[in-house]
Parts: structure tokens; C-alpha cells; sequence
């Protein structure tokens, strides 16, 4: 019998108390045995460092669980990056500590990996939970539960870069070529849209039709304040990925999905005050020789620096 490729998971935590252990034990419940887990404490000021240090006392199981704390908080992606480049494992995860997999998501995922060796990541679909308590999947499926629309995986870069196509907390990458592309870019505040696009312009990916993941939509989620009212960590590290995206454009084609995340981007950068971000997009959606009333308006409005950022937060709280 063929000896199981190990699989690290790396458990991010930052004030996580309603839900560490449950992150913990969705990684112990896990149908795929050769894995190893990192647990993260990311300078929390709750109870999650104690809550860690509680279940990993109590863990009896066959894998290696390995712990370290911060005692402030450090930036996610270096954060990410100094435990994933100390370690061997063939796949790696990246989990929060708000997230639970469930049991059978490693080896569904790395099942499809082994298919092709060549993919740099596997992603499959999740539930999204909301702090009121509804709940869906990512994407959208009949009474059956079955997938309304493919998944296409053929030109998921140009897809990428019109709007969100995957969940990123259900990727499970390849190891070895997420280290040659040096991991996360530690320039930026978040991980995600950079990733999904430097990994897709290079590499093929696969998709695993299960639900592998529930992700929890909350307030205090990282996500929640994309567009945070004057001073958005997210926007500034989502421009940077725009202007890297449009060096890596190949075709008119791609522009123009880039065009259309451009001004997406733009319009909460707007209507959520952050104006310098906005600036930026301006400059990139003339770069990409957009010509349209959309942007025309957007340039007054920058001009003027209308502040109607209340009534944003009024229509999107």
C-alpha cells in the first residue's frame, strides 16, 4: 500500500475563543492520518492562548501538534510564512481559527491532488455561517445538492480577476510549489486575491465537488472590514494586487476583467471614503485606457471629495 503524502495544517488564531477548539478538533476528526498540526496564537487578548494550551495538554492523538505564541499581534501573511517554510509536508492548509473542516475534507482534497501533481491547490466548496445564524453554501446548489453551474477551472485567472470565485479557506495547496513561489506576499494585509491570482497564472488547480469547510461571516473576521470607513487595511494590499495582476496580463481579454475588478474596487472605495486607495485605482483604470461615464464620475467625485461614507455603512451594516 502506497504511504500517504503528509499534509500540514497551520491553525491561525487571533482572539478566537468562542471557537478554537472546535478548529482543533475538526483538524483531529480528520479521515486523512498522515498530517501534522501548527497552532498560531496571534497575540490574542481573550482567552484563545489558554484555550490552545488546554486542548493540546488533553490531545492524545497520533500526530504531531506543534504551538506557538505571540505575545502581540504580527501581520498574517509573515505570520503564515515563518511556520510554512519550517516545514515537510507535501500539502499544507491554511485554517483560521474561527473555520472547522470537516472529516472528510483533506482526503477528498488531496485525492483530487494526487491526480495531477502539477496543480498548485485544490478547492472545493464550503458553507458560509452567519453571526444570525443563516447559513449556504459558496456556490449555489438545488434541493439535491448538487452544483447549479460547473465549476470552471480551465480560465480561472481571468475569472479571478473579475470577482471573488473561490473560498479561500477550503484551498489545500501543493507544498512544494507554494514555497517556490516564496508563499504569501508579506507586502500585503491580506493573502487571498494575490495568491489565488500569482498560483492560477502559472499553475492548473482542481476543484472538489464536497463542502469541506464551515466559515464563519462575523463581525470581527478580517473580511468584515474590506471596506472599513476611512482607513481600509484591505483596499491599499487589493491595488497592489491589481497593479501586479496588470504585468501579468496576457491578453485583452484578461484586461478587461482587471478593468472590471478595477472598478468594482473603486465604487466602495468611494462610497466607504477611502480616497487615496481611490486615487490608485483611478490611475490603474487609466492605465487600462478606460473610457466610460462610470470612471468620468468617479474622477469628480475624487475631485470634490464628497464624504458620503455614513450613508455606506448605513446601506451595508
Amino acid at each position: 500500500m502506497e504511504k500517504q503524502k503528509k499534509v500540514t495544517v497551520i491553525c491561525i488564531a487571533f482572539n478566537h475563543e468562542d471557537w478554537i477548539v472546535e478548529a482543533l478538533e475538526s483538524v483531529a476528526m480528520q479521515d486523512y492520518y498522515a498530517k501534522e498540526l501548527i497552532i498560531i496564537d496571534n497575540g490574542s487578548s481573550d482567552q484563545t492562548p489558554t484555550l490552545i494550551r488546554d486542548w493540546v495538554n488533553k490531545f492524545t492523538g497520533l500526530f504531531s501538534v506543534k504551538t506557538i505564541f505571540y505575545d502581540d499581534p504580527k501581520p498574517y501573511c509573515s505570520v503564515f510564512n515563518a511556520a510554512f517554510f519550517e516545514t515537510e509536508g507535501d500539502y499544507v492548509v491554511d485554517l483560521s481559527g474561527d473555520d472547522v473542516l470537516y472529516p472528510d475534507h483533506l482526503s477528498l482534497s488531496i485525492k483530487q491532488l494526487t491526480k495531477d501533481p502539477k496543480a498548485a491547490f485544490c478547492f472545493s466548496d464550503a458553507y458560509l455561517l452567519s453571526s444570525s445564524g443563516s447559513i449556504r453554501t459558496f456556490y449555489k446548489r438545488n434541493t439535491f445538492s448538487e452544483l447549479v453551474e460547473e465549476v470552471e477551472v480551465g480560465n480561472l485567472y481571468e475569472t479571478l480577476l473579475r470577482r471573488s470565485a473561490i473560498c479561500s479557506a477550503t484551498m489545500v495547496f501543493n507544498a512544494k510549489i507554494l514555497k517556490k513561489e516564496g508563499g504569501y506576499d508579506e507586502n500585503l494585509f491580506y493573502e487571498d486575491f494575490d495568491i489565488q491570482i500569482r498560483l492560477t497564472r502559472k499553475y492548473p488547480v482542481v476543484f472538489s465537488d464536497h463542502v469541506g469547510i464551515l466559515k464563519r461571516v462575523h463581525p470581527r473576521s478580517m473580511s468584515a472590514h474590506q471596506y472599513q470607513r476611512y482607513i481600509s487595511r484591505m483596499l491599499p494590499s487589493t491595488v497592489k494586487v491589481c497593479e501586479k495582476a496588470l504585468d501579468l496580463n496576457q491578453s485583452e481579454g484578461e484586461n478587461n476583467a482587471l478593468q472590471e475588478r478595477i472598478l468594482f474596487e473603486l465604487k466602495h472605495a468611494m462610497w466607504s471614503a477611502n480616497f487615496l486607495a481611490a486615487e490608485k485605482l483611478i490611475a490603474l483604470a487609466e492605465k487600462l485606457h478606460t473610457k466610460n461615464l462610470e470612471l468620468s464620475l468617479y474622477k469628480w467625485w475624487l475631485k470634490t471629495r464628497l464624504d458620503i461614507s455614513w450613508l455606506y455603512v448605513h446601506l451595508t451594516g
